[in-house]
């Protein structure tokens, strides 16, 4: 049992039902308005509904009648709130009931609350007066988990954030609000934060995805607490701990070790791919480059600078995404690829008639992510050459390769971190600092050394 205060400042009494009830009929909870926006006036309140509700629901067994249970509740209830009614507006001016006189709200649907209904985007319970009679009305109060939900995808659409984001979003916070018994986003409390997070660890997937929806449904509330649809995120304190078996694990299966790297590049199957995949593969080996920024490479981002060739990674042509505004960056090119003629098939992919244009034919999926096509031909080719999905590097492996490289030759992380588009939070270099230039940067990227031997042919 517990005192909470709601969206428009009125308390509520909630009191949850032994978990065994619900497969019987009986909702999560009861929820009891305390008709008043005083949390001094609300204290004693709280303590009348408690010494009401507390002896029913110890009497309750799973042959109680969710009927008659709700019947006694609603009687009871009514009653106590009636002599809420008789103290005078001088007395509490806040005291006045925000409706007329109702039955107890249970947080979901179920068989024993035959009148509650429900809005798409409100809830809009009918609810039954003292005298019987019910009455529809549309609560003010408590804005839908779905609703919520809408508006806060619609903000992220006007930020400057992917669609692939928005998508990944909308489906995560839509995954805690299918398993969640509650309606309302003022009802989720930290109960049933922890509750979630059990089924994501029962659902078998692994901890960074259990992390990233935690993340996603924490930043959903974190939202709705700024916009003053509930008064805390019930998710703040909620975390995931990796299990112990699984310690260091990530690490090692993030990178791409040497002989892996060996068996890919030189089997028949990936040979045969064609330049436009080979070339993105490498650019993303000896470059640290996102599987999206090689795919959206255009002829104009290819340069030479200071006599030094140069990638630049950005997001200055229509349709061309960066991650964040450190993506944005100049990267040189490692000697191994201009040796085997990437500058040339640059200038083979120009187009006379037009500044520039991409250099791959590697088209951006509806929702303008580069990267989808050519990292499912990659799955693919590693499926070929039986590669175990789920315990093996992907092609985003490739960046985590080329920087975990750069930090075993312990190059300063600082040049790194402007190489591959991080932001450096050190104070000194990453606020006073300016930006390597690519003379600086050169020498590090050619540092990188995987001893493979490739062809300009293959």
């Amino acid at each position: 049992m517990y005192l909470f205060r709601a969206t428009n400042c009125t308390y509520y009494t909630r009191m949850v039902l032994p978990v065994y009830l619900r497969d019987k009929g009986f909702s999560a909870d009861i929820k009891v308005s305390l008709l008043t926006k005083q949390r001094s006036i609300a204290i004693g309140r709280n303590l009348v509904i408690a010494g009401i509700l507390r002896p029913i629901i110890s009497s309750l067994t799973p042959q109680s009648n969710t009927d008659e249970f709700k019947s006694k509740v609603n009687g009871l209830i009514n009653d106590a709130r009636q002599g809420f009614m008789g103290i005078t507006e001088t007395q509490d001016e806040q005291a006045k009931p925000v409706r007329e006189m109702t039955s107890f709200i249970p947080t979901r649907p179920t068989q024993m609350a035959e009148t509650i209904d429900s809005h798409p985007y409100r809830s809009n319970p009918k609810l039954t007066r003292a005298d019987g009679n019910k009455t529809s009305i549309k609560s003010a109060d408590n804005i839908t988990l779905n609703g919520a939900l809408t508006k806060f995808i619609a903000s992220k659409r006007k930020q400057i954030v992917s669609a692939l984001t928005v998508k990944q979003l909308n489906q995560r916070i839509g995954h805690f609000i299918e398993r969640t018994h509650l309606d309302d986003v003022c009802a989720v409390t930290s109960a049933e934060a922890m509750e979630y997070k059990d089924c994501l660890l029962e659902e078998g997937r692994s901890h960074k995805s259990n992390k990233d929806y935690l993340a996603a449904v924490s930043q959903f509330f974190k939202w709705c607490k700024l916009m003053r649809y509930t008064t805390e995120n019930p998710f703040d304190e909620v975390k995931l701990t990796k299990p112990a078996n699984q310690a260091g694990h990530d690490l090692a299966r993030l990178r791409w070790q040497p002989s892996q790297i060996k068996q890919v590049l030189h089997s028949t199957a990936f040979i045969d791919k064609s330049h436009d995949f080979k070339w993105i593969t490498l650019l993303m080996m000896y470059g640290g480059l996102r599987p999206a920024e090689a795919c959206q490479l255009h002829t104009h981002d290819i340069a030479v600078k200071d006599g030094i060739s140069v990638m630049t990674i950005t997001n200055a042509i229509a349709g061309q995404k960066v991650k964040t505004e450190q993506s944005k960056r100049k990267v040189p090119i490692h000697h191994q690829l201009i040796e085997l003629g990437f500058m040339e098939f640059v200038k083979t992919r120009a187009d006379r008639t037009s500044k520039t244009k991409p250099i791959f034919n590697y088209k951006p999926s509806h929702d303008g992510n580069w990267s989808l096509a050519f990292c499912r031909e990659f799955g693919k080719l590693l499926d070929n050459l039986n590669f175990i999905s789920g315990k093996r590097p992907t092609a985003y492996s490739f960046r985590h390769t080329f920087i975990d490289e750069l930090k075993q030759l312990q190059v300063e992380e600082s040049l790194v971190a402007q190489i591959v588009g991080h932001a450096y939070q050190n104070i000194t270099y990453g606020r006073y600092g300016k930006k390597f230039d690519v003379k600086t940067l050169q020498p590090v990227v050619d540092k990188i050394n995987f001893e493979l031997t490739i062809s300009a042919e293959s």
